[in-house]
């Protein structure tokens, strides 16, 4: 299966989740990651901000805010396929933004090499700590230059034992599902 062929039909698989299914599992992945001792000693968190029935990050921002951690999110360049940084202190610092992804109304810029740890999504990932993306390398472009702990939260299914990989790809350290934490 190639790398498009796989996208859909993981889209497909998320797609069809239903809203209890995305809440129960979401619910599972938090209290994995706030177990998990890399997440509990980070002092700066970059995280992602969910959508599209993706594994929910809300409960995390409210975590790492409460427990004063730095807060990093990212914000879309869409004519440039990057990310930009951003610190935020309080939801109410987001607006909906590019693809209809929550995002800072005024960025107070971050630097990759001040964070600890990045939260980061995708659509499939394998047990070597690969991960296939949405296909405009946004995070690879960042995760290339960042030194940071790179830690995936997925479903059990977006889990496979290989994925096709091309060079500029970059592999986690840790992959986060519903059923366990797998360290790289």
């Amino acid at each position: 299966m190639n790398k498009n062929e796989l996208r859909d039909r993981m889209r497909q698989i998320r797609r069809n989740l239903t809203k209890e299914e995305v809440s129960q599992k979401s619910a599972a992945i938090q209290r994995q990651l706030f177990g998990y001792d890399k997440y509990q000693q980070a002092k700066t968190v970059m995280l992602y901000l969910s959508a599209f029935k993706e594994p929910s990050t809300a409960e995390i921002l409210k975590d790492a805010l409460e427990s004063k951690k730095r807060v990093v999110v990212p914000v879309s360049n869409t004519d440039t396929e990057t990310l930009t940084l951003s610190y935020i202190s309080d939801i109410s610092d987001l607006k909906q933004g590019a693809y209809g992804i929550l995002e800072p109304e005024i960025i107070r810029k971050a630097k990759a090499e001040d964070i600890d740890m990045i939260l980061v999504p995708g659509i499939a990932f394998d047990k070597s700590g690969n991960r296939m993306g949405f296909g405009k390398g946004y995070y690879d472009k960042l995760l290339c230059k960042c030194g940071a702990q790179k830690t995936a939260l997925c479903y059990e299914f977006q889990l496979m034992d290989k994925i096709p990989v091309k060079e500029h790809d970059v592999p986690m350290n840790t992959i986060i599902t519903e059923d366990g934490i797998y360290v790289i």
